[in-house]
């Protein structure tokens, strides 16, 4: 298949990619250029009619893995702009762009942080999501749009929400977005069970089935937490034929 990834070229898409282009040939638009071999590179912004129109022409599937991340403790009028115009706007863009293009498949990348308390309490991953923090909350009206946009568009379509996606050399310590060191990460509902984060190939391994997903759409669950300790368990593995390869033991 010949894949696009919008927003590969990030901490989290650079470490992600080099696997996908083991199964797929891929392609990806980002800011910054990615040097993998094997792997086109375009320079672009996921914001862009233009640049976007472009990536999507003669590919198959397109994983949308572009995220802003709004970091301030108080309100930042810039940063939740920006993050309301990548992690909603943009992907409302792609989409229309990758069905006008012929794709037959579209995988927005998603996270647990759509569930406001996330890693304080366990999470049943059926319940609806109910984060209004900015990061959270324009990952929410994400999903919001790809649910109604992708019958619409006749575009197979899912949501895969990520818990801690982290560098495979880093496993199973998680490194954020940012590539602080890595540590680890705990429940803080007074257990501090370590809660494990998702291998690169792994996640690399879920888009690949979520890539041959033809179903109507839906989120799912992608996470190394098998034990179920920051959220139970659902039918993820099941519906997508996907268990991650890297798992810690409780």
């Amino acid at each position: 298949m010949h894949v696009l990834v919008i927003g590969g070229a990030g901490m989290v898409g650079s470490n992600v990619v080099p696997h996908l282009a083991q199964r797929h040939t891929v392609r990806v638009l980002d800011q910054r250029p990615l040097d993998v071999g094997g792997v086109e590179s375009v320079t672009g912004d996921a914001r862009s009619p233009d640049d976007v129109a472009a990536a999507v022409e003669g590919v198959d599937g397109v994983v949308h893995m572009a995220a802003a991340i709004p970091r301030a403790k108080g309100y930042d009028a810039a940063a939740n702009r920006l993050a309301f115009e990548v992690n909603v706007a943009s992907l409302h863009l792609a989409l229309s762009a990758a069905a006008s293009a012929g794709a037959r498949s579209f995988v927005h990348i998603s996270t647990m942080s759509v569930f406001g308390d996330y890693s304080t309490r366990l999470i049943d991953p059926a319940a609806a999501p109910d984060s209004v923090e900015p990061y959270g909350l324009t990952k929410r009206l994400g999903e919001q749009v790809v649910a109604a946009l992708s019958p619409t568009l006749g575009l197979p379509a899912c949501s895969l929400r990520l818990i801690f996606p982290t560098p495979d050399a880093d496993w199973p310590l998680w490194r954020s977005p940012e590539g602080f060191a890595p540590r680890e990460m705990r429940m803080r509902d007074g257990t501090s069970t370590q809660i494990p984060p998702l291998a690169a190939a792994d996640l690399a391994a879920a888009i690949d089935r979520a890539l041959a997903w033809t179903g109507p759409y839906r989120p799912f669950t992608v996470t190394a937490d098998v034990a179920g300790v920051s959220v139970r368990p659902d039918d993820t593995q099941a519906a997508l034929g996907w268990v991650p390869g890297r798992v810690l033991a409780h």
